[in-house]
């Protein structure tokens, strides 16, 4: 399984990183970057299982991301969570107009994120499997 962490805070990719490995995921399935050009390059390359973007960034913000991603692996639109600090309408709506429908808001509490993107990593393990 390959889940991708898209965060320009260093902070924030640490934090998702430990809530994964706290909910089973192992070290080595978690790529962390921080910005989307990287991340873009990476799944070209090697794929993607899970994404959890930032929606702000600088260079190219989660909505970018989100509709480059979907052109070339729209499966994921079923387990890309988009990450917001704010609570603005017009991001979020904004972000699921292109696909996505999974958003956390900053900070992310652990129990929330246990039982929100916890069955979405055993739906990719079970698929992973077969």
């Amino acid at each position: 399984m390959k889940i991708i962490i898209l965060d320009d805070s260093k902070t924030m990719r640490k934090i998702i990183r430990a809530y994964l490995l706290e909910v089973g995921v192992n070290s080595d399935e978690i790529h962390p970057f921080e910005n989307g050009y990287e991340a873009l390059d990476f799944i070209k390359i090697n794929g993607a299982d899970i994404i959890f973007s930032d929606v702000q960034m600088p260079y190219m913000d989660g909505y970018d991301f989100a509709y480059l991603i979907f052109k070339i692996l729209p499966t994921l639109k079923k387990s890309f969570f988009a990450i917001s600090g704010e609570s603005n309408r017009d991001s979020f709506m904004k972000m699921n107009k292109v696909g996505v429908h999974y958003f956390l808001k900053k900070p992310i509490d652990l129990e929330y994120f246990k039982e929100y993107v916890l069955p979405r990593v055993l739906e990719c393990r079970a698929t992973e499997r077969a």
